[in-house]
């Protein structure tokens, strides 16, 4: 679940109640995985500083003790600020955040405040964010399986390629053969011809 920082920021979350309550969300999230919580807060109902003291908890665990809310802003009101924390989520589907007052609370203040909560996923062990089997690992799998038709094909493609260039050679060494041989039977037939002339013009001028 995420929340736009913004908008959380203009939402009151004040809490205040005779009884000093303590007020918890419950968030469903799936069990086998760490996630990341992330709190808003912003003391936006507080007249001076040093007024509000609270106590949170996250997923059962005390995440901060008297918080005070100037301190951690640099002793201002009204002013932004997030706490993260990882939380380790093994078999429970339910993550759980608290707030509510703590020893330092004073009656005429309120309990506590909250304005929002961001939660996200995390990887799993197996750099995985949905089952065990991580993605490296299917990516690697299909990889090698298809390593042995592409060598096949590589080497088909190679010889393939080697043939045309064999038949390649052998078509020009026939072609500059018979260019060869009608060449040389042209220029016999040339020197039969002149001969057949010059046998002719002979024999027509003699006495």
């Amino acid at each position: 679940m995420l929340v736009n920082p913004e908008r959380i920021e203009r939402v009151n979350g004040l809490m205040k109640s005779a009884l000093e309550t303590v007020y918890r969300w419950e968030f469903p999230v799936i069990g086998g995985y760490e996630y990341l919580v992330r709190l808003h807060f912003c003391d936006i109902a507080s007249k001076s500083l040093n007024l509000l003291y609270f106590d949170v908890y996250v997923n059962g665990n005390l995440a901060y003790e008297n918080l005070d809310l100037s301190s951690v802003t640099t002793m201002a009101l009204a002013s932004p600020f997030y706490a993260d924390f990882v939380v380790n989520m093994e078999s429970s589907g339910v993550l759980t955040v608290t707030v509510g007052p703590s020893n330092m609370s004073m009656s005429h203040t309120i309990d506590a405040i909250l304005n929002g909560v961001e939660i996200m996923k995390l990887n799993n062990s197996m750099g995985s964010l949905d089952g065990e089997v991580c993605a490296a690992s299917v990516l690697k799998n299909l990889t090698g399986r298809n390593t042995g038709g592409v060598v096949l094909l590589i080497a088909a493609m190679c010889l393939l390629v080697t043939a045309l260039m064999v038949m390649n050679r052998r078509w020009v060494r026939v072609k500059n053969t018979v260019g060869c041989l009608r060449s040389e039977f042209e220029v016999r037939e040339s020197t039969i011809h002149r001969e057949s002339i010059f046998m002719c013009i002979y024999v027509g001028f003699k006495i």
